[in-house]
């Protein structure tokens, strides 16, 4: 499946949350300790989602946004 991600580094605490927009879509609202440098906010990211879903962060896959805020994330159904 695949899922709407905001990544917010830089944060006090890391952790995930479930948010609802203005059209109903949910969006996955992840804070991350790390900075932005060298894909380590990325890599981070990937770890909590994994913990999140209980899917082991390899089987995460970035489909768009690398480099940005907002990602498009594939979640293998369980």
């Amino acid at each position: 499946m695949k899922i709407r991600v905001k990544i917010k580094p830089g944060a006090k605490e890391s952790g995930v949350k479930e948010k609802t927009d203005m059209y109903g879509n949910v969006v996955y609202v992840v804070r991350v300790k790390s900075l932005p440098k060298n894909g380590e906010a990325n890599e981070e990211m990937l770890e909590l989602l994994g913990d999140y879903f209980e899917v082991p962060k390899t089987h995460l896959q970035i489909k768009s946004g690398f480099k940005s805020r907002n990602k498009i994330i594939l979640v293998p159904k369980a």
